[in-house]
């Protein structure tokens, strides 16, 4: 297991996410590529707005892009200073598709994503990503749940 991609929402769990791969990649001194995948439709629901209402779309946009990419260098700077190689990308567009090409392009041998809590009725409307990726990857994936909050 030399290439391990971890897909990462950068909510509660990423830090799990990216522990997890941390440990399994300095095991067979591997790579990770860190993956954030945005969709336009997320970036509009960013809590930027609240912020700045009267700001048009396209600053909107670039603003959470600027913030995200912020957050993917903290990780990345986190990484390094540890001793792995590794790289951090943001994609624009559909989540499980851009997963699937990113894992593909760096030749992963496992994914690594994290599991949300909803509910049968969330995952009736919209899916899970996970159920997505388990059906159409041919690479392993590894489902990390939430840590229980006490």
């Amino acid at each position: 297991m030399k290439k391990i991609l971890v897909a990462i929402d950068l909510m509660d769990e990423t830090d799990q996410l990216i522990e997890t791969a941390k440990r399994l990649i300095k095991q067979f001194n591997g790579e990770l590529c860190i993956v954030h995948s945005e969709s336009i439709e997320n970036y509009l629901v960013s809590s930027e707005f609240d912020i700045y209402p009267s700001i048009e779309i396209p600053a909107m946009i670039d603003i959470r892009k600027k913030s995200i990419e912020t957050q993917l260098k903290k990780i990345f700077a986190g990484l390094t200073k540890e001793g792995i190689v590794s790289q951090c990308i943001l994609m624009d567009g559909t989540t499980a598709e851009n997963i699937l090409k990113e894992a593909n392009e760096f030749k992963a041998d496992l994914i690594i994503i994290g599991s949300h809590k909803h509910g049968r009725f969330y995952h009736l409307l919209f899916g899970s990503l996970h159920d997505m990726l388990i059906n159409r990857s041919s690479i392993p994936i590894m489902v990390i749940p939430p840590k229980e909050k006490n």
